[in-house]
C-alpha cells in the first residue's frame, strides 16, 4: 500500500477515536452501540488508535415467536358474536329503501297513520320478501294463507300485492277496533284473539311485537 494512502487511514481512525458514539465498546455492555446503528464497528485498539471496520449495519430486532393478530373483540364468546351479527336493528336496509315508495302509496290509499305500515313491515320480515315464519306465515306482510286467499293473494311471495294486502288489513284491523295499538295485536294474533282478551292478547308474541311495532313507528 503506498505510504500516502496509509497516512490517510490513520487519520480517519484518528478522527474517529474522539467521536461520542464509539465511547462505549459493544463487547463490554452486550447491548448494540450507536456505532452499530451508524455503520461502522470497533474492533479493537492499540494505543492511541482503534481498529475500525465500516459497512457494519445492525439487523432489524426479530420478535421471538408468533405474532398473534386479533380476529375479534377478545372477552366475546364467538357464538355470542353469530347472535349479535343476526340481532336485527332499527337501522335502514337497502331493501326496505326499494319498497318504501311502494309502502307510502300504500298508506296513502288506505288511509293509514303515516309510517304505520313501515314499522309493521319491517318488524314482521324486516323487508325480506322470501321471509317465511315457523307458524307458516310468508312474505313482506307475513300473511297467513288464510288471511291471503281472503285478501286475494294468490302468490303470498310477491311483493307488491303481498303489501298491499297488509295495507287492506291492517286498515280492516283500525277500523275494527280504533286504536292503533289494538289494531297491530290483531294483525299479529287475530282479531279473535284480540276481542277474547278483551285488549292485547298475553301469549308470548304479541305483547312484544305490538311493542316493537309502536317503538319503530315512534323512531319515524
Amino acid at each position: 500500500m503506498a505510504q500516502k494512502e496509509i497516512g490517510r487511514l490513520l487519520a480517519a481512525a484518528a478522527l474517529l477515536v474522539g467521536s461520542p458514539a464509539l465511547a462505549q465498546d459493544d463487547n463490554l455492555t452486550g447491548m448494540p452501540s450507536e456505532s452499530a446503528a451508524a455503520g461502522y464497528r470497533v474492533d479493537g485498539s492499540a494505543g492511541d488508535f482503534q481498529l475500525v471496520t465500516h459497512g457494519v449495519w445492525q439487523a432489524p430486532v426479530q420478535i421471538a415467536g408468533p405474532v398473534l393478530i386479533p380476529t375479534q373483540p377478545t372477552g366475546l364468546d364467538p357464538s355470542k358474536l353469530r347472535r349479535i351479527r343476526k340481532t336485527p336493528t332499527n337501522q335502514p336496509s337497502f331493501r326496505r329503501a326499494a319498497y318504501l315508495p311502494h309502502v307510502y302509496a300504500a298508506e296513502a290509499q288506505y288511509g293509514l297513520p303515516t309510517g304505520l305500515l313501515d314499522a309493521l313491515i319491517w318488524t314482521e320480515s324486516r323487508y325480506n320478501p322470501f321471509a317465511v315464519s315457523g307458524a307458516g306465515a310468508a312474505g313482506l306482510g307475513q300473511l297467513m294463507p288464510k288471511t291471503a286467499r281472503e285478501l286475494g293473494v294468490a302468490n303470498r311471495f310477491d311483493p307488491r300485492a303481498n303489501l298491499w294486502a297488509a295495507a287492506r288489513y291492517l286498515r280492516q284491523m283500525l277500523d275494527k277496533f280504533g286504536v292503533v295499538h289494538l289494531a297491530v295485536a290483531a294483525y299479529n294474533a287475530g282479531p279473535g284473539a284480540v276481542e277474547r282478551a278483551g285488549g292485547i292478547p298475553l301469549n308470548g308474541e304479541t305483547p312484544s311485537y305490538v311493542r316493537n311495532v309502536l317503538s319503530f313507528w315512534g323512531t319515524k
